[in-house]
């Protein structure tokens, strides 16, 4: 059996597959009880954990709402930051065929096949006949919504 010499002491192969086997061993049962811990947790806190689930739900619904009515104003306005703390994001989108792409990166001896980023950047800088490109608003909120509303009635 191959030996490590240390500082300390000689210590075997064997000898230390068993410590690992030993340490794994006390791994999966300090795993085993967290996991009892938290489930008992989660039966004694249902009230809280469903009062958080409905909490998220609510935020999601009205951050979708918000995003609707912020994209809504910038379309009726023009106003990239149409009321406080929520603002208007414009994304280039790229519509093409890859294998339009594919084709003309290969023509233009840039790629053995399509790197998209490279790609679509080059795409955005220089207009090419087969890609539409088109511009999407995307609705942002401020993560503290208070400071926004500060002064606001």
């Amino acid at each position: 059996m191959a030996e490590v010499e240390t500082q300390e002491q000689t210590i075997s192969l064997l000898d230390q597959i068993k410590e690992v086997a030993v340490a794994r061993q006390r791994l999966e049962v300090a795993k085993l009880e967290k996991e009892m811990a938290f489930a008992t947790w989660e039966k004694e806190h249902a009230d809280l954990l469903q009062e958080v689930n409905s909490a998220f739900a609510e935020v999601t619904v009205t951050e979708t709402l918000l995003r609707e009515l912020t994209i809504k104003a910038y379309n009726e306005t023009g106003s990239k930051n149409p009321a406080p703390g929520v603002g208007i994001r414009e994304l280039t989108k790229l519509d093409y065929d890859p294998k339009e792409a594919l084709k003309w990166a290969l023509h233009h001896e840039i790629a053995l096949s399509l790197d998209k980023k490279s790609f679509e950047g080059f795409a955005k800088a220089t207009p090419l006949d087969f890609v539409k490109v088109s511009t999407e608003p995307q609705a942002t909120i401020a993560t503290d919504l208070s400071k926004a509303l500060a002064g606001v009635e």
